[in-house]
């Protein structure tokens, strides 16, 4: 049972990959390897890098400061110790000299002698401090907004990179069918060679057999060389295609394009315009992202505002400090701090809640701006949808008439019965039909990639 389970699964993957047109692969591969899409990843990358290091502003931060000075001359003290103690010594010298010479028993002291006052630099020759401390704040206003403004520009970044490969699906999608145009158009043109040198060849025998003059030879020798050149050019513009095309993929230029058994069916679009506006608005990735760039600069105003409120830091330090570098019960020290800071004037202040303001009433601008350009797109893209639509059903009738004609006039002239001017009129007229239907198909598909990209239609991976 297992085993029948399994490769249930596998076929179902197969078929699944077998059903998945080129178009979706080549879209798939696009979205993976286009340059603009690595460009847009990097930009959301640098905006994640952003939001981490306003995060990372919450945290404690730990250091090691250290200083070491060595200093010469200065400002300098004295301490008036001679001052002080001289006089004393002054006294107790006389006091043992008259006791002395009173009692012939009394000890011999030593004579107490004068001191001077002491001389202290306010800077000490040598000088070290080496400090251990911890910083972290407790309450930052500037801090807890910066990292909502972040947060808002991390998202708005993630909707710029859907937004372009919205995008770049319809880039793909267009230069797809344009390169099926071309392709389509060289194979038409081909085919018209194809039949004028059927045509010439018809021709010569006919002006062997002395049913055409000679001049009738010249004409379809003419009109294949203009076939020719037309072919020529066909070409050159097949090649421009694909190379446009692998652009987007970001490979070689020559890679060869795959391409479908038959021209893609021309699926009607049922939405109405109205229903084709309000998806467009209420999918389409510009409009999220002007909702997070307006709570980002609603932030920024809070922020500037906040300027005004108080900031409470901790700040811990340990360390050692003296002439020299010992560590003992002498040398060691501890200090803690709460540093608080209340701004009570700041000019700056409220011209920069000014700004903030104003640049969220621009963001506001945008938002009403895109909303009328993205409806107007909408507009374009449905109407040149419904404009294709009816180029189809012309297109196709007057293939058909053109097709019918010419078999009637190339069986008539390969008779005899037609002139070669009515074979040419009659074989211009069905190339250009039957270029004008492939244009046609291939323009509605890129019609609707158009409206399908103006609406958000296309899921994005």
């Amino acid at each position: 049972m297992k085993l029948q389970i399994i490769f249930l699964l596998l076929l179902g993957a197969l078929l699944a990959g077998k059903a998945q047109s080129p178009l979706d692969t080549y879209i798939s591969q696009a979205l993976q390897q286009n340059i603009r899409v690595q460009q847009q990843k990097l930009t959301l990358e640098a905006a994640k890098a952003d939001l981490k290091l306003a995060r990372q502003q919450l945290l404690p931060t730990l250091s090691v400061n250290a200083r070491y000075s060595v200093a010469y001359g200065g400002r300098a003290f004295i301490i008036p110790v001679g001052d002080l103690v001289n006089p004393i010594y002054s006294n107790l010298n006389a006091l043992n000299e008259v006791a002395a010479s009173a009692t012939p028993d009394y000890p011999t002291i030593p004579e107490y002698p004068a001191i001077s006052n002491v001389e202290e630099n306010f800077l000490r020759p040598t000088e070290q401090e080496t400090v251990v401390r911890l910083q972290m704040p407790l309450y930052n206003q500037a801090i807890l907004k910066n990292q909502r403004i972040h947060e808002n520009l991390e998202a708005a970044s993630r909707l710029s990179v859907e937004a372009y490969k919205r995008t770049l699906v319809k880039e793909v999608k267009v230069a797809y069918y344009s390169y099926l145009q071309a392709r389509q158009g060289t194979q038409i043109v081909e085919q018209a060679r194809d039949i004028l040198q059927e045509n010439l060849r018809t021709t010569q025998s006919l002006e062997t057999h002395h049913k055409v003059t000679r001049d009738a030879v010249f004409q379809a020798q003419a009109e294949l060389s203009s076939v020719e050149q037309q072919l020529v050019e066909a070409q050159t513009l097949e090649k421009v295609a694909r190379g446009f095309f692998n652009t987007l993929l970001n490979r070689p230029l020559d890679t060869a394009i795959d391409s479908p058994a038959e021209t893609p069916a021309n699926t009607a679009y049922t939405d109405a315009l109205e229903q084709a506006t309000a998806q467009a608005l209420s999918q389409r990735e510009e409009f999220r992202q002007l909702a997070y760039y307006e709570a980002a600069r609603d932030q920024e105003i809070q922020m500037a505002k906040g300027a005004r409120l108080p900031s409470i830091n901790l700040q811990a330090d340990y360390g050692i400090q003296g002439t020299r570098y010992v560590v003992d019960d002498g040398a060691q020290f501890f200090l803690g701090s709460v540093v608080m800071n209340v701004p009570l004037f700041d000019a700056k202040t409220n011209t920069r809640v000014q700004q903030a303001t104003i640049a969220q009433l621009q963001v506001e601008q945008e938002r009403a701006a895109a909303e009328q350009q993205i409806q107007l797109q909408v507009l374009k893209a449905y109407y040149e949808m419904e404009a294709a639509q009816e180029q189809i059903k012309q297109a196709e009738a007057a293939y058909t008439a053109a097709d019918q004609g010419f078999r009637l006039v190339r069986k008539k002239y390969e008779q005899g019965q037609a002139n070669l001017l009515e074979f040419q009129q009659s074989r211009n007229q069905m190339t250009t039909a039957a270029l004008q239907q492939s244009i046609a198909r291939l323009q509605y598909q890129i019609r609707l990639a158009n409206l399908e990209q103006a609406t958000a239609a296309y899921p994005i991976p």
